[in-house]
């Protein structure tokens, strides 16, 4: 349809997902959708390859979310991202399709336990060697995540301390992600927008006018100078 407009057009696309999984500290929800992300640019860049003289790509972030840094001090700082593929589902459809049933069933430890080496494939046993089976510590935590979410139990842990476990998400899916995430050698600062800076990257007629450091709403103006409507 976009061939036929000989007037031109200007288009923008979302990878919204990529948000709301930082925000919730889910990186291998966080990856995939950045992947998916990257399919919709290449469908522009196979679209500009044929009209490279009149098409400008521009990919950026409004901002960053999370805090998502490499290098975690519980593993020495190694990284172990691979880890990161035996996670099924992102933590919305857990709760969605999981959590609401084990409240409702009051499922046991154990329901639970099985369906995470299913989903996420953290294990309570295994062989040694073996770094998705959970620690005593990560069972603990688990545990107390569990109780707080499907029982509704108290944590025992000081409100500000309980916030920078679980946010204002569910304790046992956000636990989980920690701990998978932990366990690849990433993690997160915060559930909230962080102050990094984003990359802006540019294809294509005037893709010099996007180079440096400027606020996010240059891209605004440089866009509306460039169209004519400023």
């Amino acid at each position: 349809m976009l061939d036929n407009n000989d007037k031109g057009f200007f288009m923008m696309c979302e990878g919204g997902k990529i948000d709301w999984a930082c925000h919730a500290n889910d990186a291998a929800s966080t990856i995939l959708d950045t992947i998916a992300l990257a399919d919709a640019v290449q469908a522009a860049v196979d679209f500009a390859a044929k009209r490279p003289e009149e098409t400008l790509i521009i990919v950026t972030g409004d901002h960053e979310t999370g805090g998502l840094s490499i290098g975690f001090a519980g593993t020495d700082y190694d990284t172990y991202l691979t880890l990161l593929k035996n996670q099924k589902i992102s933590f919305q459809t857990f709760d969605d399709d999981y959590t609401v049933n084990y409240r409702r069933n009051k499922a046991s430890f154990e329901t639970v336990l099985n369906d995470v080496e299913k989903l996420f494939g953290l294990k309570a046993k295994g062989e040694a060697g073996d770094r998705l089976v959970l620690t005593d510590y990560e069972l603990k935590q688990l545990r107390t995540a569990y109780e707080k979410s499907i029982n509704g139990a108290a944590s025992g842990e000081h409100p500000r301390r309980e916030y920078i476990l679980y946010g204002t998400y569910d304790p046992l899916s956000v636990t989980l992600t920690h701990i998978l995430n932990n366990k690849s050698g990433v993690a997160f600062t915060s559930y909230s927008h962080a102050g990094l800076p984003v990359a802006v990257l540019a294809q294509g007629p005037y893709a010099e006018r996007f180079g440096g450091y400027y606020d996010n709403t240059k891209i605004f103006d440089n866009l509306a100078e460039i169209l004519g409507v400023k």
